[in-house]
Parts: C-alpha cells; sequence; structure tokens
C-alpha cells in the first residue's frame, strides 16, 4: 500500500509538469508570428519592376444581366430552389413564357413572386437591369 502512494506521490507531478509543459507549447505556437519580414538595404537582391512580369487577363465581356444573374439570382435559379425556374432549362420556363411575356415577368420579379422576394433582393436594381437578368436566365432559342 505504501509502495502504491509512492508510487502516486512520484509520477503525480510529473504527468502534471507535462501536461503544463504541453499546454505552453500549444500556446507559443498560437501567438507566434506567422512570417517573418526581411528588410535589406541592398538594391541588387530588389527585382526592377520592369522584370517583374505581370500577368494581365483581358477583360471580359459580360452579357446584359449577367452581372444582376451572378449575384442575386444564381442562388435560387441555378439549382431551382423553392420552384424557381432553372437556369435556361426550356421545361422550367416553357409555361410561364406560354402565360406570360418579358415585361410581365419583369413586373412579377418586382413584387416578388411565391418564395421570391421582391426585386430578388436587388433592392439597388433598376426595373431595366432586373429585365435584362431575366432576358438572360430564360432560354436561349
Amino acid at each position: 500500500m505504501r509502495a502504491a502512494v509512492l508510487v502516486w506521490l512520484v509520477f503525480l507531478p510529473l504527468a502534471l509538469y507535462a501536461d503544463n509543459d504541453f499546454d505552453r507549447e500549444q500556446i507559443k505556437q498560437r501567438i507566434s508570428p506567422v512570417g517573418k519580414v526581411r528588410v535589406s538595404d541592398d538594391k541588387k537582391s530588389i527585382a526592377p519592376a520592369e522584370s517583374v512580369l505581370v500577368e494581365k487577363k483581358p477583360p471580359t465581356e459580360k452579357v446584359p444581366g449577367q452581372a444582376v444573374y451572378d449575384q442575386y439570382c444564381m442562388v435560387c435559379h441555378r439549382d431551382g430552389l423553392a420552384g424557381a425556374p432553372k437556369f435556361r432549362v426550356e421545361e422550367d420556363w416553357k409555361p410561364r413564357l406560354a402565360k406570360a411575356d418579358i415585361d410581365t415577368l419583369t413586373a412579377s420579379v418586382v413584387k416578388g413572386l411565391n418564395a421570391m422576394p421582391p426585386k430578388g433582393t436587388c433592392f439597388d436594381c433598376s426595373e431595366a437591369d432586373l429585365k435584362a437578368a431575366v432576358e438572360y436566365m430564360i432560354p436561349q432559342s
């Protein structure tokens, strides 16, 4: 019995110390700097701006209405959430286009329809912007 108590008295503080040491290392890792900055006065180590090649992508020409669709409409119309007609899927748009023209569809976008909020959450968009987005979403034929 005394041997067991002696073992506990010797190994318990060692186990606690090891736990604290592990915690200290974890804290050091969390608060250590992510990177290091090296400042050099040596002009040779700095490349001149002309030698650095920057690859510029040409500006992509977006179709009218695509920007509004990409930012506001894509969330629901890409996957058909809550019954929304899917982007350029003729089977989804055919019944709507049979009942109404583009202006009527735009009016329903402005007012909101079923689960779609008014203006599809694009409160800064004009009616022309919304009409362009509707024209962009319908199937191209």
